[in-house]
């Protein structure tokens, strides 16, 4: 049977504070690289029923923008599951880890708490438990796997070059330490580049060559067609037209064919960068020469120790299973009310304390997002991570940390920015929501809501409340139109 994968992710390019996607000039025509993608990839497969055919997985920051902006193209990625299952008695959707960070270089907390979010935010959507999980760029080690196992996840795609003791195909069975197992089926690495990089010629020739017996497992990039070859969702429709009686998703396979014996992974690795995991921690020369990767992964790093180090004390000075909480705070980025799920989590911290915690807490899970190392360039991928690094120190509410790291990026050096402290937005969260909401009024209309900020005016003073963390600010223009922040009482800032 003949397996196509696609795996569609975009970064979370919402800015942090205000969670709506800025202008990305590098997009235009469109206003952002969602749009454009949108344009090119997820909509015309949508049109041409291709997402009923393949498996796939979709990252769940960009699952939601689609249910928000493409709500027809969420409705058939939503729908093409359901046909799945009932063509081949399995969804061809598999889940995805909250965030796209690289697990293997976050500890085990943080892995427990992306995949559970990510099962989390799966079943909300397509109302099913997840059969399978792709791992972020497949970087895989052996606790990576634990975690998925723990969690009931059945399977997961490596490449070739990840395994030892099988081919291309599978399904295989992977012995872990604990006792577990987890199947593991393995991409055709030569055959999957040459439809990634190759004509449009090469998707028709290789369902053709396929044979029809065992898995031929062809995973990508989802956006591989129509976004990164223009056409390629065309050749794709026909050739499923032709070749769909031999086609299957994952669940299937894994459920129709007994496991083609035990393997052995190789750790440390990844399907996009030959030296291991290089790519994300080190100037390995993928992409071209990136010598601010290891300082920018080193401040990464330290915000990762910086803010866990403040969460565990927090926790144990509230007598609280901090991780516990932050597992069930999905409940909230899935739509439920901040404040309803603070009282009932722990009715005995004030919900301030505790919605900012937990964010900071996720803007510190963002910040891991792998896209930040990804390119040679120090620019907009590398942005979304530096910002959400700052969000989750503001929340974290010590200063002198926040200046550290501000002077760790002045050290991470590349272009275009010139240094990653240059990332940095000048102005950023109430300031911007108060500015925008006074400039409306001199235009004649009023905004009481942007983003997750709530906004009330009284002459010169604004008023902004974080819906997130129930945080209050007031802003006075009234002395030569310098805006002066300040929290209206400093619980809202612990």
């Amino acid at each position: 049977m003949i397996i196509i994968h696609g795996h569609f992710y975009q970064p979370p390019r919402e800015d942090p504070w205000l969670e709506t996607i800025l202008p990305e000039p590098s997009a235009a025509p469109y206003r952002h690289w969602n749009e454009r993608i949108a344009y090119e990839c997820y909509e015309p497969n949508a049109l041409l029923g291709n997402y009923t055919w393949i498996s796939f997985d979709f990252g769940p920051t960009l699952l939601d923008w689609l249910r928000r902006r493409r709500p027809h193209v969420y409705g058939a990625v939503i729908e093409a599951d359901k046909i799945g299952r009932e063509r081949w008695g399995h969804g061809n959707a598999i889940a995805h880890p909250y965030y796209h960070a690289i697990l293997p270089l976050l500890d085990r907390k943080d892995k427990e708490v992306l995949v559970e979010w990510g099962i989390k935010h799966f079943e909300r959507h397509f109302e099913r438990y997840p059969e399978g999980m792709w791992l972020p760029e497949m970087a895989v080690d052996v606790e990576t796997l634990e975690v998925l196992a723990q969690y009931d996840i059945k399977f997961t795609i490596l490449t070739q070059r990840q395994i030892k003791g099988g081919g291309p195909g599978g399904p295989y069975e992977v012995l872990l330490p604990s006792g577990r197992k987890i199947l593991v089926f393995v991409r055709d690495e030569a055959l999957s580049d040459k439809i990634a990089f190759g004509g449009p010629d090469e998707l028709p020739k290789a369902m053709e060559a396929a044979p029809r017996d065992g898995v031929t497992l062809v995973a990508l990039d989802g956006e591989t067609f129509g976004h990164h070859k223009k056409g390629e969702e065309r050749v794709l429709a026909t050739a499923t037209a032709k070749y769909g009686a031999y086609m299957a998703n994952l669940g299937h396979a894994a459920d129709r064919i007994k496991p083609l014996g035990v393997v052995e992974i190789v750790p440390g690795t990844s399907w996009s960068c030959p030296h291991g995991l290089g790519r994300w921690t080190r100037d390995c020369g993928c992409g071209g020469p990136a010598p601010w990767r290891q300082p920018l992964r080193e401040a990464i790093n330290w915000l990762n120790d910086a803010v866990d180090e403040a969460f565990e004390r927090w926790s144990n000075s509230r007598g609280v299973d901090g991780w516990m909480l932050l597992k069930k705070y999905v409940e909230v980025l899935l739509g439920k009310r901040a404040e309803d799920f603070a009282r009932e989590a722990a009715p005995s911290i004030p919900p301030r304390e505790l919605l900012g915690m937990l964010e900071m807490e996720r803007a510190k899970l963002a910040a891991n997002t792998s896209d930040a190392w990804f390119f040679a360039r120090l620019g907009l991928e590398a942005g979304i991570s530096v910002k959400w690094a700052v969000r989750a120190l503001e929340l974290l509410g010590d200063r002198d940390a926040l200046d550290k790291f501000t002077e760790m990026l002045k050290d991470v050096k590349g272009e275009p920015a010139g240094n990653a402290a240059a990332l940095i937005p000048t102005l950023r969260g109430p300031v911007v929501v108060a500015s925008i909401a006074l400039a409306s009024t001199v235009s004649g209309y009023s905004v009481e809501e942007l983003g997750p900020y709530q906004i009330s005016l009284n002459g010169t003073k604004v008023r902004v409340v974080d819906r997130r963390t129930l945080e209050i600010w007031e802003l006075d223009y009234s002395e030569f139109g310098v805006p002066v922040l300040r929290a209206v009482n400093q619980e809202a800032t612990r």
